[in-house]
């Protein structure tokens, strides 16, 4: 059975292997898979809605501008989401989707645009600028009112990356370059930014308790609004008085 024949059925398709599969710039809705592994498959421009790729293992993958829409890629009973290994995200865009638990490994994701999702658990590894001889094409990822507590992003470059309106209460940035990252409008309660470098970034409209700044590796022009000043004194240990 191909690639195009499963994703026509009505049924669920579980643990088979794909590889090797073209489905660039195919549409389809409703199609089901289980454990099922995607091999050096070609899903560019390809657009799905309404899919499941319940603990799904996807590997060498090219999902360059594919498009998921309502789609799930986690096992909700037994938690275990998803695999993307040594793909290429570049420009994919996923609305509305269901990623949680799942493991980004080793690849590109310049551009990739992530709208309206819960990634709880996320664990990201992935190159999110593109790379032309000694030429560095900023791009970054697209994160937006999507719920991302407790995900990991491996310690690397996010400079110029968007997460706007998203959840990111105890989540992990550890280490990374967020040079001119917007973190506008999100929650960034307990965020580990420890090493990380947030020069020029934006927090404007972001909530915290606390933001260990002292853990920083650098934050030279990062940008915070008036109302976010008494918590970040705090955060230094200092308080405000009342004056009268």
């Amino acid at each position: 059975m191909s690639l195009e024949e499963a994703l026509s059925k009505n049924t669920i398709t579980a643990d088979t292997v794909f590889r090797g599969e073209d489905v660039s710039e195919f549409r389809t809705s409703g199609g089901r898979f289980q454990g099922c592994h995607f091999a050096e498959c070609d899903f560019r421009l390809a657009v799905f809605r309404d899919c499941e790729f319940i603990a799904c293992r996807f590997s060498h993958c090219d999902l360059r501008e594919a498009e998921f829409h309502n789609c799930v890629f986690i096992d909700v009973e037994t938690q275990k989401g998803s695999e993307w290994s040594f793909c290429n995200f570049g420009e994919a865009k996923f609305v509305n989707c269901n990623m949680s638990m799942g493991r980004i490994v080793k690849s590109e994701a310049y551009l990739m645009s992530v709208t309206d999702c819960s990634a709880v658990g996320l664990s990201f590894d992935a190159e999110v600028h593109r790379r032309i001889v000694k030429k560095t094409m900023f791009g970054g990822v697209r994160f937006r009112k999507t719920k991302l507590q407790y995900a990991q992003f491996h310690a690397a470059d996010y400079e110029e990356s968007v997460f706007e309106g998203c959840d990111l209460r105890d989540c992990s940035f550890s280490g990374s370059n967020l040079s001119r990252v917007s973190f506008r409008g999100s929650s960034i309660n307990n965020t580990d930014f420890s090493r990380a470098t947030l020069d020029g970034a934006s927090l404007v409209g972001a909530s915290f308790d606390e933001l260990d700044l002292a853990s920083m590796f650098s934050f030279k022009a990062m940008t915070v609004s008036r109302d976010q000043h008494e918590n970040l004194l705090q955060s230094l240990g200092i308080l405000t008085a009342n004056q009268r």
